[in-house]
């Protein structure tokens, strides 16, 4: 056996322990789920990759070391929100394991039903296996508001598939596994992204108008298939609140303007369509714009419309 096999090894052991101890000490069983989902995903994502190493590395470090900031062994680092849960599930298409982070609301009562935000990741390196994308949240922890009056979703995807045949299948298959473990608002669910996310929202969504209470394109990468920036895509998404973001410099801008006219075209009433002088960038304020922006539509028996406030709102 190599060093760098033996190493491996012996990383994927230390977390499966550390792991394996806090499933074995938690009293919840949301949380008893999340750590067993980790163990899950380490067992399955060693691909010998340098990117893996990486990987099991900072598990090793975010699980073992007690003073790590927002340690994630601390249930606290779960309630406010700067670390996410892991859901893991076996997907029955093709017996592949694959999993989500699920970030849980602010002041979070598993009693109550809370909106559900799927939010779909742009084109990344960090996202081409199972370990680097599993690592990534324990190496660098949340601190926005956004989407923080409901759970939010980030599926794996099975990497960078741009959301089509396996990896849509995977969205819908997350959902399903997070929606048998908590209590959602079945008139809430959003579904955003950027780039290949944002794409991938509009892809999903034309053939599902009817689940999503709004949907939010953050510089989409829409010229993937100019297949379906289209007069019928938009005529399905006509009754389908959509927020654009993108910037001004962004070679995508106008594919994304074409997608924004054919909804207007179409008679959608409820668009926006928000610039930024710089290129293809991902900025945390966008994503908070567009999410106070998203939450204030319900989708009421497959239309959406402005929701009416209630003392949950944040504002």
């Amino acid at each position: 056996m190599s060093s760098a096999v033996s190493s491996r090894a012996r990383a994927a052991t230390i977390v499966s322990g550390a792991v394996q101890t806090l499933s074995g000490e938690s009293g919840d069983p949301l949380f008893r789920r999340h750590f067993d989902s980790v163990l899950q995903v380490v067992a399955a994502g060693d691909h010998d990759s340098s990117a893996d190493d990486d990987g099991l590395r900072a598990l090793w470090t975010a699980f073992t070391d007690a003073s790590t900031p927002h340690s994630p062994r601390l249930r606290a680092s779960y309630l406010d929100r700067s670390r996410p849960l892991v859901v893991s599930w076996v997907s029955p298409a093709d017996g592949q394991v694959s999993f989500a982070w699920l970030t849980l609301p602010a002041r979070w009562d598993p009693e109550l039903e809370y909106p559900l935000y799927v939010q779909l990741h742009g084109l990344w390196d960090v996202a081409q296996d199972r370990i680097p994308y599993l690592a990534y949240p324990f190496s660098n922890p949340g601190t926005s508001y956004a989407f923080e009056d409901g759970y939010l979703v980030s599926p794996w995807g099975r990497g960078n598939l741009w959301y089509r045949g396996i990896a849509e299948t995977d969205i819908w298959e997350g959902m399903a596994t997070i929606e048998g473990l908590v209590r959602v608002d079945g008139s809430r669910r959003y579904l955003c992204g950027h780039s290949m996310g944002g794409y991938g929202a509009w892809h999903i969504a034309h053939a599902s108008a009817d689940v999503w209470a709004a949907l939010g394109i953050h510089a989409g990468a829409l010229s993937y298939s100019l297949d379906e920036v289209t007069d019928s895509v938009a005529t399905a998404l006509r009754d389908v609140p959509t927020y654009f973001v993108v910037g001004s410099s962004d070679g995508l801008l106008g594919v994304n303007q074409r997608a924004y006219a054919l909804l207007q075209d179409a008679g959608n009433r409820n668009l926006a369509f928000v610039t930024f002088p710089g290129g293809h960038d991902y900025r945390q304020s966008d994503v908070e714009a567009m999410y106070e922006w998203l939450r204030r539509f319900e989708n009421r028996a497959g239309r959406s419309a402005i929701r009416t406030s209630s003392a949950r709102d944040r504002h």
